[in-house]
């Protein structure tokens, strides 16, 4: 396993771009945030005074060269799809596009949402359903380009136990697996002990993770809790045993990214995310 960390993040933290930020933490690799326009964020390198085009076969082999140069890689692509859009066709076009680009930049994984919204008169099999034929659509190039899509646990549909179940039972492929975002079970409301039991269970599925932590109220930590009744917190500091989850993932032949994903940030002034960021390196570095 190695240590990672979100674009999106270390600009968050305080850094002017991601290169000057992975430069200082120490970490060669990141996750990189492509837009439903197909732009990488100008804030990726100092080089680059606007958004760019990633569809752009010039701009990939200048990147490419670029993270050469750094020793620098790319971990995953991640993308801000969502299957429970009335366009559908959109949504999957998105996708394919990202994997496209996720092959042109050597990038084996590419996360993706499920549904990100609610929808009426639907159950879990409905979900699954839906979910499992837009991706359906991806899977001939994912095989030709040998591209993976990474499901993340993300928001109150995917998050389901039984969602995902349903899901991995109706696309049984080696190209899909599941993005594990260690904090966003305990964000649902599972309690902590039933969050590991997930995680034994889905291990075998990971492609790819996001580790964030968090807390709860001390009477509520093994309760079922509502949705987002936790608080978010360093990842040396929540209630989720990083170092139990690591464990549990290298039990199930697990050897790719640990991607720091850090949302206590936020509660934090600008001149305090660095340093909460480096500890957080740190920490990880220390579980690897």
């Amino acid at each position: 396993m190695f240590l990672s960390l979100r674009d999106a993040l270390i600009k968050w933290a305080g850094y002017n771009t991601v290169f000057e930020g992975l430069k200082d933490l120490g970490v060669s690799s990141f996750e990189l945030f492509i837009n439903r326009e197909m732009k990488v964020k100008s804030y990726l390198d100092a080089a680059y005074a606007a958004d760019v085009d990633v569809s752009s076969k010039c701009f990939r082999e200048d990147l490419k060269k670029r993270l050469k140069e750094l020793n620098l890689s790319i971990c995953a692509i991640l993308v801000e799809n969502d299957f429970s859009s009335e366009n559908l066709k959109r949504e999957v076009d998105y996708v394919l596009s990202s994997i496209e680009v996720a092959s042109g930049l050597e990038v084996s994984v590419v996360r993706i949402n499920a549904v990100m919204r609610s929808i009426t008169g639907y159950s879990m099999e409905k979900y699954a359903k839906r979910v499992a034929d837009a991706i359906e659509e991806c899977m001939d190039m994912c095989r030709n380009l040998g591209v993976s899509l990474a499901i993340e646990n993300h928001g109150v549909i995917a998050n389901r136990r039984e969602f995902l179940r349903l899901l991995f039972q109706t696309i049984d492929d080696e190209h899909l697996g599941l993005t594990l975002d260690t904090g966003n079970f305990y964000w649902f409301g599972y309690p902590l002990s039933e969050v590991y039991s997930i995680v034994e269970e889905f291990a075998p599925r990971v492609k790819h993770t996001h580790i964030k932590n968090a807390v709860a109220e001390p009477d509520r930590k093994e309760a079922f809790r509502g949705v987002g009744e936790v608080k978010m917190a360093p990842l040396y500091q929540g209630d989720i045993d990083l170092r139990r989850i690591v464990s549990i993932l290298r039990r199930a032949g697990y050897n790719y990214d640990l991607t720091i994903e850090d949302e206590s940030l936020g509660m934090f002034s600008g001149g305090e995310r660095i340093n909460i960021l480096k500890r957080d390196v740190e920490y990880i570095q220390k579980l690897l």
